[in-house]
């Protein structure tokens, strides 16, 4: 069944998404040719500078709006007359929550391999290929088991403190549901309540590690390497969230569960 409802979820949402996707490249083409074109006359020179900027809030756009896309559709899907069809269906709402989470993660990453598509086409464009896959393969190069380490912790990190906070966009709204008028405002005013506390959480977790070790750093410098000690703090980040999303989606799922206001 989860197979099904996220199906529906992805396609509910490309709908939206390919549309932007193909304009991103559209304009990231058009950036070339009139990036290209600059030097000829001045009426270029100011089409190339609209260009880029249109180019600019598109990659916005493209980042920024993935995630917003995704709280508007689970906002929708349980605060809307579709709350009363998803309401209906013979899904459990947990496999539901899944299938949110997993849709997010999926056109998070896949906006962002546009992203970098956009800016590989943008560099063969202007001919500087050849220099930053040279510059690139320089860099890996000097990559030491620790640096590939600390690239791969960085980008789980990345992903787990999207899910977080993509996760806690849902209990907010799962929270402003309960109310039968103003859900909106109510879901923003709960965003911020539970944003306080996840900041609280971190600053507590992370400075109780001081408090019980006011050597921790000395102790890091003197047992790791730079690297390697920011490695450590990497993996103690990704688990602190881990911790924060295993209590959100519980709570997010009780609610709905339980709570679901369809008034």
């Amino acid at each position: 069944m989860l197979k099904k409802v996220l199906k529906y979820d992805l396609k509910n949402l490309f709908k939206t998404l390919l549309p932007i996707y193909l304009i991103t490249l559209v304009i990231t083409i058009l950036t070339i040719i009139f990036n290209n074109l600059s030097d000829l006359s001045n009426l270029f020179s100011t089409l190339n500078a609209l260009v880029v900027f249109a180019y600019v809030i598109i990659l916005m756009i493209l980042l920024i709006g993935t995630f917003f896309l995704n709280i508007r559709d689970f906002y929708l899907d349980f605060t809307s007359e579709r709350a009363y069809l998803v309401n209906t269906l013979p899904v459990k709402k947990s496999t539901i929550l899944t299938s949110k989470v997993l849709t997010s993660l999926i056109t998070a990453i896949s906006s962002t391999v546009i992203f970098m598509i956009s800016i590989c086409i943008l560099i063969i464009g202007n001919g500087e290929w050849t220099s930053f896959t040279n510059d690139l393969y320089t860099l890996f190069t000097y990559f030491t088991s620790d640096a590939w380490l600390m690239l791969i912790l960085c980008i789980i990190l990345i992903i787990v403190a999207y899910l977080s906070q993509i996760s806690l966009c849902y209990l907010s709204i799962a929270i402003g549901q309960l109310k039968n008028t103003n859900k909106l405002a109510f879901s923003f005013i709960a965003y911020i309540v539970l944003y306080i506390i996840y900041e609280i959480y971190f600053a507590l977790t992370l400075s109780s590690i001081f408090i019980i070790s006011p050597d921790f750093v000395k102790q890091l410098d003197a047992t790791f390497t730079p690297l390697a000690s920011i490695n450590l703090l990497f993996i103690i980040l990704i688990i602190l969230i881990l911790i924060i999303i295993a209590i959100i989606m519980p709570i997010t799922n009780y609610i709905l569960n339980r709570k679901l206001n369809l008034e």
